[in-house]
């Protein structure tokens, strides 16, 4: 018994690291068409993504037809440096990639890391739906995200991404994120 009530005691004696964010948003992203640049903002907070054939961007190193979203906050930290684990789950399977490079084919979940750096900031993270057609009749993927630091949820949102209906005797084509 002493000895867990030691443990205990030791265990509360550790130093915990302070973290908030505030100023969230998630929605469409206006941004320059590389993943590089990191000007952007959320310039539409919505849940509802329309994907259509307007934005440019790089996808598993081709060039490709796109929307953009991403998400927003201010941070700040007693801890220089701050990592995030972050994890996204779908409604239907899709493919995770980047400009680079496919990371995960014929999924419902993804999970990665945020590094956050200094003790204080703004992050941007663009993102992009590449344009793509879905059955008639089909509901819209659901996109949840949620990002968690020390086991504590940080935030979380959900897109519903509404790609277009695809023309009787049209192909239809998996999304790609």
């Amino acid at each position: 018994m002493r000895l867990a009530c030691l443990l205990l005691l030791l265990a509360a004696a550790q130093p915990c690291t302070a973290f908030e964010i505030s100023n969230f948003k998630a929605g469409l992203a206006c941004t320059n068409t590389t993943l590089n640049d990191q000007s952007g903002w959320v310039c539409h907070e919505t849940r509802e993504i329309f994907v259509t054939d307007q934005g440019r961007c790089v996808y598993n190193g081709e060039r490709r037809l796109c929307t953009w979203t991403g998400f927003e906050f201010d941070y700040r930290s007693d801890q220089d440096g701050v990592t995030l684990q972050c994890g996204t789950t779908l409604s239907k399977p899709a493919t995770f990639g980047n400009p680079g490079e496919v990371l995960e084919e014929d999924t419902t979940s993804h999970a990665f890391e945020l590094e956050l750096s200094g003790k204080h900031g703004h992050f941007f993270n663009p993102m992009y739906y590449v344009f793509s057609l879905r059955e008639p009749g089909t509901p819209p993927m659901v996109d949840t995200m949620t990002c968690r630091f020390d086991g504590e949820v940080v935030f979380t949102y959900t897109f519903n991404v509404h790609s277009p209906i695809a023309k009787p005797g049209t192909d239809v084509v998996r999304p790609n994120q």
